[in-house]
């Protein structure tokens, strides 16, 4: 399984994401880069002008029309994925952390985004907009765009947002190991979960909004059932986690392909060799009922910070702190169930 090494950023990756279809691959990273990637030769497509601020999230609409991303310097950023025309440029108060467009797939006319505090009079924050198209006399797209509801109701920093189920909580995680859900129409509080030991790196879900995969700088994962949000499986590691997802070949009422991945590492300030075994940067594919690891698969030279699943789920896409993107396209042998 040799992988497609994609070099196009020079500071560490941030997030990647493939569309629906799965054709296209969109990258962004510290270096205040999004780029355009087709998955199966990887091959770069474009770039976006977003400014100079690191780009922190990114993510394209279920039609892949539209494009959007959280950056650095206060911004949230609305482009047409084919041209790269800029249809909203959104001035929001502190460096903006992740943003998501709503599920619902004839409708994305809403995002949810999450901001650090800046200075001494702006507070973190979890805000979800609303953006109105409205098509111009001269042809063109002018976008709109209203708050729904701001909520700066919780102490530790958000470090993930993202929709639940049919659109109607929103999920944040946080610093503390904590895991909140919000109602989506108000942005009241429902719930905290004491999730992990430490720092909730990152949250996703399976196709149907049923179970959401959590994973932790304290080494550990959990697969929720979303319903009642209880823990159903525990995974336990040897390194500290930035990254989860779910394959999208998981059935809930199947254990075809009933696989996560789970990546991270040490630190740059805690590896005391070269080695990159030492630092533990292998991506870790688990079976995510039995909770034993299938394999690893090494490359990256510094942690893995991002992951998702190519969209047939025969490979998966890795962005590590090392800067290079890595396109994963599964052997002959896993397609064929041999590891089922």
């Amino acid at each position: 399984m040799r992988p497609l090494v994609l070099r196009g950023h020079r500071r560490p990756l941030t997030c990647v994401k493939t569309n629906r279809e799965g054709d296209l691959l969109f990258t962004c990273g510290k270096d205040a880069s999004l780029l355009l990637w087709r998955t199966d030769n990887g091959q770069q497509i474009g770039q976006y002008n977003t400014g100079r601020g690191a780009i922190w999230a990114c993510d394209v609409t279920v039609d892949s029309k539209r494009l959007i991303a959280a950056t650095g310097d206060a911004r949230i950023v609305v482009m047409d994925t084919f041209s790269g025309e800029i249809l909203a440029d959104i001035q929001d108060e502190g460096a903006c952390k992740y943003v998501e467009w709503n599920r619902h797939p004839k409708k994305q006319d809403k995002f949810v985004m999450i901001h650090d505090d800046f200075g001494g009079g702006v507070f973190m924050a979890v805000k979800v907009y609303q953006l109105e198209f409205v098509e111009t006399e001269d042809g063109q797209v002018a976008v709109e765009h209203r708050i729904l509801w701001i909520q700066r109701g919780y102490r530790s920093r958000a470090i993930q947002c993202h929709w639940g189920s049919l659109d109607k909580e929103v999920i944040t995680c946080h610093e503390n190991g904590t895991i909140q859900v919000w109602d989506a129409k108000d942005g009241s509080n429902i719930r905290v979960i004491e999730a992990h030991k430490q720092s909730v790196t990152c949250i996703s879900f399976d196709l149907y909004g049923l179970f959401m995969l959590s994973c932790s700088a304290d080494g550990t994962a959990k697969l929720w059932e979303t319903k009642t949000w209880t823990t159903v499986k525990n995974y336990k590691t040897d390194r500290p986690l930035n990254a989860c997802v779910i394959s999208p070949r998981f059935k809930p009422d199947s254990v075809e392909k009933a696989h996560i991945l789970l990546g991270g590492g040490q630190s740059a300030d805690e590896v005391t060799t070269t080695a990159a075994s030492e630092g533990k940067f292998q991506a870790l594919l688990i079976h995510l009922i039995h909770e034993s690891e299938i394999g690893s698969i090494k490359g990256h030279f510094g942690p893995i910070n991002t992951l998702t699943f190519l969209a047939d789920g025969h490979g998966y896409v890795s962005g590590g702190e090392d800067g290079n993107v890595r396109i994963y396209h599964f052997d002959k042998d896993y397609i064929l169930d041999k590891y089922d």
